[in-house]
């Protein structure tokens, strides 16, 4: 049996993995990131509300408990809104149930989160908060929206319009919303619904950014609302929700630490790589690979280094490294004597392979744009590559990308090893592919866009992309490519990498510069 569960220390929920984030007007609280901070099935039968939810403003005519979900109908009045609250701390949060509207012509029901525990101009304190609303047809207007209450006014901020099915009466329907800190004075808000048994929509049905100064980046609680269109009579129907979970975000920009650089005057770096208890880099222009042992001492490792660009190790712990130069995949050996993993595919050179990832299986990832070519004249494949080498030697070109049109750059694999992220730095694109079992790519998808001048990316614990950027720094997206937001550095940044013991230090080349800063969230190896 599931019941109401706030984060507490011994509270153990046998089958769920969600959570919320912030509470009332607590601006430093520390968030559980991951964490799912209440669960709510409203498991009896009869009663009133779990005793963590309270009526505000007596706005509610009826608040129980009937056949497993909590009802709700709102005393008749100018406004017919019927509030349930509960302390609850969200800020950066995900927030999922189940609602049904008995008179879909006449209710709609919404979700605060960031909540100050005030009922519009009916309290003391006017309520505030941020919400997703979703109405039946009374305005015209069916569907999911985003809302704040701002002094105990509501106003709606954006609205799916077409996006989103009309919710029917009787229907249940599943909604997401989702609420997260893009910076000091930004929070994105989205939403979206579908009839409770289908398969859930991919995209964003509504996504908007708002500014409201008094809800920026502190905490606040949770509230239910019930609305009916009617403002006087006596109403028989009620909306009812349902499956209640809040669940924390893990925002990769919360706490982060400062920009500090490391060392400049380099040629061009690239091709961060952690490596044991130091860092390697490259410095392709210089024709080297340099080692810096932290805090501060920089030495070469390899030079020249074929003009090397990035680098990975294999599952022996070798040096692996795309090389403009002779235009191959290289490894180190444990010797120092270099060799060639791979420089053509079907009897044609590469290109000048640029960025590799190593799967745990051994396959290796590399992309092979055009821009170590000397001189264009030298080129022999039809196309800028994607390509998978196994194990065996055997070379898969798993995407082949436009003269003109595409440059593949940036190459990483999601946690799982399920996924995998590419930059096309031409198209301004982050894409994903599906991997299956045997390693090979497919649906690929595009994540993000319009992104300036991608190249170099790394992956958090939490699957995050942090994308290496000439425009303004790095960008920070989920996993299905929505924004964090980004970091700003003093040079244009090439790549990334996450290092030190907890791989919390994000290691960052920049042109002539090489910088580090802490982040909450540590990196992928």
């Amino acid at each position: 049996m599931t019941r109401t569960c706030l984060l507490l220390p011994l509270c153990l929920l046998a089958a769920s993995a969600s959570a919320a984030i912030d509470l009332i007007h607590v601006d430093d609280f520390e968030e559980h990131c991951g964490q799912l901070l209440v669960s709510e099935s409203f498991p009896d039968n009869g009663g009133n509300w779990p005793p963590l939810w309270s009526e505000l403003a007596g706005s509610a005519q009826v608040a129980d408990v009937v056949t497993g979900s909590g009802r709700l109908q709102p005393v008749v009045s100018g406004y017919s809104l019927a509030r349930m609250a509960a302390p609850v701390p969200t800020r950066d949060v995900e927030v999922r149930f189940t609602m049904t509207l008995e008179d879909a012509g006449a209710q709609g029901v919404g979700f605060y989160v960031r909540q100050n525990g005030g009922h519009l101009q009916l309290t003391t304190t006017p309520g505030e908060g941020y919400a997703v609303f979703v109405e039946g047809s009374f305005r015209g207007l069916p569907g999911v929206g985003v809302w704040r209450e701002e002094n105990g006014q509501e106003i709606q901020i954006a609205h799916s319009g077409g996006l989103a099915p009309a919710p029917q009466s009787n229907q249940p329907l599943r909604v997401r919303f989702r609420v997260h800190q893009v910076d000091a004075t930004q929070t994105r808000l989205q939403a979206k619904i579908w009839p409770l048994g289908e398969a859930e929509p991919i995209a964003w049905q509504v996504s908007a950014l708002d500014t409201q100064a008094s809800l920026q980046d502190h905490a606040g609680g949770i509230a239910v609302d019930s609305w009916n269109v009617a403002q006087n009579g006596t109403l028989t129907s009620h909306t009812r929700i349902d499956d209640i979970e809040v669940e924390a975000l893990c925002n990769p920009l919360r706490g982060r630490g400062p920009v500090t650089l490391v060392a400049e005057g380099f040629q061009f770096t690239e091709g961060p790589l952690w490596r044991g208890d130091h860092l390697l880099f490259s410095d392709i222009d210089a024709d080297q690979i340099l080692r810096l042992d932290p805090p501060l001492q920089i030495g070469s490792f390899r030079s020249p280094s074929g003009r090397a660009n990035g680098l990975a190790l294999d599952g022996q712990g070798l040096l692996l490294a795309a090389e403009h130069g002779p235009r191959r995949l290289s490894q180190t050996q444990a010797n120092g004597q270099v060799v060639t993993l791979s420089d053509r595919y079907q009897g044609m050179r590469y290109n000048s392979p640029n960025d590799l990832v190593v799967a745990d299986n051994g396959q290796i990832y590399f992309t092979d744009p055009d821009y170590g070519l000397a001189d264009p004249g030298q080129r022999e494949l039809p196309f800028n590559g994607l390509f998978r080498r196994n194990p065996d030697g055997s070379v898969v070109a798993e995407w082949e990308g436009a003269i003109g049109f595409n440059q593949p750059n940036g190459v990483a694999l999601s946690p799982a090893q399920d996924l995998l992220y590419l930059t096309d730095t031409q198209a301004g694109q982050l894409l994903a592919f599906d991997r299956a079992a045997d390693g090979s790519l497919s649906n690929p998808r595009v994540l993000a866009e319009g992104l300036p001048i991608t190249d170099g990316l790394c992956v958090d614990t939490q699957g995050n992309v942090l994308v290496a950027t000439w425009g303004n720094g790095i960008q920070i997206h989920a996993p299905d490519g929505t924004p964090w937001g980004a970091i700003s550095l003093p040079r244009q940044a090439t790549n990334c990498a996450f290092g030190d013991s907890d791989r919390l230090t994000l290691y960052v080349t920049a042109q002539q510069g090489l910088y580090r800063l802490r982040l909450p969230l540590a990196g992928e190896p």
